[in-house]
């Protein structure tokens, strides 16, 4: 995995919540049969309704605090990755939108300061091994934390059952 991702900035702000404003879909709808690419036609549309037409593959969420609060549901984070958002940058992450979002394959970087260093549309390069983020506008730079390489491994397999279908055919996994 090279690690780089490039993309043009999205901002949300407020506090946005995983089912309602995130994924915008009516939780009564048969959720356990929808895809990512299904959900991806809802996202951010409470916000934003014409967000799924107009982003672009790679593209970044920038959000500010506690990013996907709320319940424990992974359509949210399904719809980010519909929708075909390379990466959610944010102030701070709600536990459990951080854990799933991991989980199916999609980077999230707690990045305190990035919505201050940020304008929309602006076209933005994240360095996930070396833990840098540039604004390619006005050249604005963060850091942070790499995450670690087992998190980048699960996230270029597309996420941890696509991981452990790989790792069990390289016959990587403990046998019981």
């Amino acid at each position: 995995m090279n690690g780089l991702l490039r993309g043009n900035a999205w901002i949300f702000r407020g506090l946005l919540d995983i089912d309602y404003e995130i994924c915008s879909f009516t939780l009564s709808r048969d959720l356990h049969n929808s895809t990512p690419e299904a959900l991806g036609k809802h996202c951010m549309t409470n916000v934003d309704p014409d967000f799924p037409k107009k982003v672009r593959k790679g593209d970044f969420i920038v959000a500010e605090e506690n990013m996907g609060y709320g319940h424990d549901h992974f359509h949210g984070c399904m719809s980010i990755l519909g929708a075909g958002v390379g990466a959610v940058l944010c102030e701070s992450a709600a536990p459990y939108f951080l854990r799933n979002s991991l989980e199916l394959g999609l980077p999230v970087i707690e990045l305190p300061g990035v919505v201050a260093a940020v304008e929309q549309g602006d076209p933005l390069e994240v360095d996930l091994i070396r833990g840098t983020f540039r604004n390619l506008r006005s050249q604005a730079g963060l850091s942070f934390t790499p995450p670690p390489g087992f998190i980048l491994e699960m996230l270029e397999a597309g996420g941890i059952y696509p991981l452990l279908t790989r790792m069990a055919g390289e016959g990587r996994l403990p046998k019981r």
